[in-house]
């Protein structure tokens, strides 16, 4: 059986305005024999998705082992459902690198402070301490090497034998 389906390809650009209208996104990392995901805050500047990540647990276990990662954002509407079944989703494959040097530290604290929508200077205090101990930072950023993302409005299926 065949099928076929409204659902369309986002475009570079569409990918970029969809991950910066969005503040939650899934982390999935592999440690070689176990995969492991997890949904967390984010912020996005059209180049990195930037997380906060603390130096204890599963998390960092994972990325100990293995670097390369995938972060997936999603988006239903609050209606979804038979009358309302529209979507749209990205999938970013990158590296994941822990943030270490001052004028890292400061993007992702005006990146974080930008994309939640905080007023400037909300995350100074942290930054300040974070900047005596950088190599204790829990700033972290996904460079990403791949990204693609779908999308629906009205989804319709077809099949056929």
């Amino acid at each position: 059986m065949k099928t076929r389906s409204n659902v369309r390809k986002l475009s570079q650009n569409e990918i970029g305005e969809f991950l910066s209208s969005q503040k939650i996104g899934t982390l999935s990392m592999n440690d070689g024999e176990k995969s492991y995901a997890v949904p967390l805050a984010y912020s996005y500047d059209g180049e990195h998705i930037y997380l906060t990540i603390g130096g204890e647990g599963r998390k960092m276990a994972y990325i100990k082992k293995n670097q390369n990662v995938c972060f997936v954002v999603c988006w239903i509407p609050p209606d979804f459902g038979m009358n309302k079944m529209s979507w749209k989703s990205v999938v970013c494959d990158g590296v994941i690198e822990q943030i270490t040097d001052p004028d890292g530290l400061k993007k992702a604290v005006q990146t974080g402070e930008k994309h939640m929508g905080m007023p400037e200077g909300t995350w100074d205090r942290l930054l300040e301490m974070t900047l005596k101990k950088p190599e204790a930072s829990n700033f972290w950023r996904i460079k990403i090497t791949e990204s693609g993302g779908q999308g629906v409005e009205g989804f319709k299926e077809e099949f056929a034998e």
